[in-house]
């Protein structure tokens, strides 16, 4: 009898196990379905029957004229998109404003809302161009579920082009097109990442522009399971929320394993001219977001393969901090300087 009785207390252990197992995975998969948080009342959207959002918190600021930090202007990109860009540069003597190494920066957002004239990004960048004396270009690409990706990386590519045609008067005037840095920000930061990986295939075609590194703030990067930080960070969005996104924004079909979602999935071979140009990445992450897991492992996986890679990662925090605290900002602007450090004027 003592067998059979080891026996059962084995099987029933077991069970209890695999139920306990099973139960953790049922979580993961399906937590986003947990009641309580409606997305899209939480980014004020409404979903019209042609499939398009009316995105009702939209606010916007002029170009600045006045400004003490620096001064603005709307620019065209493509009337039949119905794309254009924000250019900053600083309010400084006309001496002080020559060569300036360019940023092109790309707004967040989860790829279905923002805008390059938002009034945090706008301020951000205001402070950007004043404390870093560099010229900005900041790109208004379309959105989905409208244009779902790849819209938003063709946009950002043709901002790319854009700026080495060197058309515009202040671009011409001021700017430096050999001294150029791709930034983004959330959503953005996932678009500058796909715009590193193109744009390092065709440098020739870019000539006379010259990337000399990309800075990824908080990159909205995302995977099927979910991460620990995804789960408990107390500063990340609701789930709810980012899948909304990822359902509204990946090709029909695709899921959060999708290269375009998942760096991670993809063959890393992708970084090979990167690597060979040895353009720096610069990842800038805190733990209280609930992208922070996915970050960390796309900074490691790069940095394994060989990657210049540099990083800003802090304690606590919450998705969209470097935007919106001018002492976090400050991280940022220290990666930039670290990537044109022999460039810098001011």
């Amino acid at each position: 009898m003592k067998t059979p009785n080891k026996l059962l207390v084995f099987f029933l252990l077991f069970t209890i196990f695999a139920f306990h197992i099973a139960a953790h995975d049922l979580s993961n998969k399906f937590i986003s379905q947990k009641p309580g948080i409606d997305p899209f009342e939480f980014l004020d959207i409404e979903l019209n029957p042609d499939g398009s959002l009316t995105r009702n918190r939209n606010p916007t600021v002029p170009p600045n004229t006045t400004s003490s930090l620096a001064f603005s202007k709307d620019v065209l990109l493509n009337p039949e998109k119905k794309t254009w860009v924000r250019i900053h540069i600083p309010n400084k003597p006309e001496s002080e404003l020559q060569n300036l190494p360019m940023i092109l920066f790309i707004h967040g957002g989860g790829f279905i809302m923002g805008s390059a004239i938002a009034p945090d990004v706008d301020l951000f960048l205001e402070n950007a161009v004043n404390q870093l004396n560099v010229l900005v270009v900041s790109v208004e690409y379309r959105l989905a579920p409208e244009h779902r990706l790849p819209a938003a990386y063709d946009d950002a590519m043709e901002a790319l082009l854009w700026i080495k045609e060197n058309n515009d008067e202040w671009v011409k005037k001021y700017g430096d097109v050999t001294k150029c840095i791709i930034m983004g920000e959330s959503a953005g930061g996932n678009i500058a990442y796909t715009l590193g990986i193109r744009a390092s295939y065709v440098v020739d075609r870019l000539e006379p522009l010259v990337i000399k590194g990309i800075v990824l703030m908080q990159p909205f990067f995302g995977q099927v399971s979910r991460t620990e930080t995804e789960l408990y960070a107390n500063g990340g969005l609701p789930l709810e929320v980012t899948d909304l996104m990822w359902n509204f924004s990946l090709p029909i079909g695709a899921n959060r394993n999708h290269p375009y979602s998942n760096p991670s999935i993809d063959t890393f071979s992708k970084w090979d001219k990167i690597k060979e140009l040895d353009w720096k990445v610069a990842f800038a992450a805190c733990d209280g977001d609930g992208l922070f897991d996915k970050e960390i492992e796309v900074y490691n996986l790069m940095k394994n393969y060989g990657v210049n890679v540099l990083s800003s990662f802090g304690k606590g925090g919450y998705h969209g901090i470097y935007i919106q605290e001018m002492d976090q900002s400050r991280k940022i602007f220290e990666l930039v300087e670290s990537i044109l450090s022999s460039y810098m004027s001011n």
